[in-house]
């Protein structure tokens, strides 16, 4: 017999076993989410620990051949190089490209309404604009600042306010939601990181400050910082288009995060023809010659394992915890670096890279679910 009563019994449980329930849903989400920020703080260090070691390669590399430009320009090149060969093997990135470019054609002002109902976007960014594709001008942004300053300024002050720039900018990001994953609030412990981050950079090169010769220079470097903000920021934006199969829910994050670093490297490297020609025209051909050392011309691969890890990982932490990771990775990596090649740190340098792992843990344990 059928009863009512038992139908509700069974089906409908008191509201003190429905807020267990939820309690306990809510605590396993929250554990998985704190997982995966730790998996992508971890990847972003790793992605720091290789740029240090993209500085050191390109900065001996520019050295050699006389012209920073020309450096960054065959280091751009050749990245580009390996992400098309990459991407004619993987039809899962071609199809992320086209996605890329049909979001953008859907997103431009005068669409029509047949293209913007094939292709309504990705739920929580929308389409994409151009300025969104172009995050790797940035990067010839960030090249043409170090041409232009870091004689003068000196390679510390350079640092310092590059991480200034990035720093508070990725903060900004979050608030704005520039980043895929949601708007992200400007609480006590966030603001605390960039601080801190800032800090770091300060201690870790405080014996070196004293060699700026030209303050007023110092904006340049600190607006390339905003900028490498937004390229990564913009860069999630890529990825997570690419990522999401035109139809239905299916997600392909390996072949978005290599369909948005084909993107960003091809946006940079046109950039850096530009600023390469700029550069032969006022200096000339460069001095040097190309060196013999094969390990000089592997920027390239790094900076395709850097931009990639950047962009793979945004959408899970955003872009503050993005580039506080990244700062420490590269603080940690000249640390290791420096010991590898028998020098002794200093004990700044050893507070410096304290003070980079407590501005990632203070944001990391202080932020909660994105804001929307």
């Amino acid at each position: 017999m059928f009863l009512p009563w038992a139908f509700v019994t069974t089906t409908a449980p008191s509201r003190t076993t429905t807020s267990q329930a939820d309690a306990t849903l809510t605590s396993g989400a929250s554990r998985r989410f704190d997982r995966v920020r730790a998996a992508g703080v971890a990847a972003a260090l790793g992605a720091g620990l290789v740029s240090s070691v993209q500085s050191r390669v390109n900065g001996s590399f520019g050295a050699a051949l006389g012209n920073g430009f020309l450096a960054a320009t065959i280091n751009f090149a050749s990245a580009l190089a390996i992400l098309g060969v990459l991407v004619a093997f993987s039809p899962k990135a071609r199809n992320g490209l086209v996605r890329v470019w049909d979001s953008l054609r859907a997103g431009r002002p005068g669409a029509s309404d047949a293209m913007k109902a094939a292709h309504p976007g990705v739920a929580g960014i929308g389409r994409l604009r151009w300025f969104q594709v172009i995050g790797g001008a940035a990067g010839g942004l960030f090249v043409t600042a170090q041409g232009i300053t870091v004689g003068s300024l000196g390679v510390a002050l350079f640092v310092v306010a590059v991480t200034a720039g990035q720093s508070v900018s990725s903060l900004f990001c979050d608030r704005l939601g520039f980043a895929p994953g949601g708007k992200r609030a400007i609480t006590l412990g966030r603001a605390v990181g960039p601080a801190l981050a800032v800090a770091a950079v300060l201690v870790s090169h405080w014996r070196n400050l004293g060699s700026g010769q030209n303050l007023g220079l110092v904006a340049l470097p600190v607006v390339a910082g905003v900028f490498v903000a937004a390229q990564h920021a913009v860069n999630g934006r890529v990825e997570t288009t690419a990522s999401h199969a035109r139809f239905g829910d299916r997600v392909d994050r390996g072949a978005g995060a290599l369909a948005a670093t084909f993107v960003n490297f091809l946006a940079g490297t046109v950039v850096l023809l530009v600023a390469l020609g700029v550069s032969l025209l006022i200096q000339g051909l460069p001095s040097g010659g190309f060196p013999s050392e094969w390990w000089m011309y592997t920027g390239g691969a790094l900076g395709v394992v850097f931009i990639g890890t950047a962009a793979a990982v945004v959408h899970r932490i955003g872009a503050l915890l993005l580039a506080l990771s990244l700062i420490a990775g590269q603080i940690t990596g000249a640390l290791l670096l420096d010991l590898a090649g028998g020098g002794t740190p200093a004990v700044t340098t050893l507070i410096g890279v304290a003070l980079t792992l407590a501005a990632i843990t203070v944001p990391a344990i202080t932020t909660r679910n994105p804001a929307r």
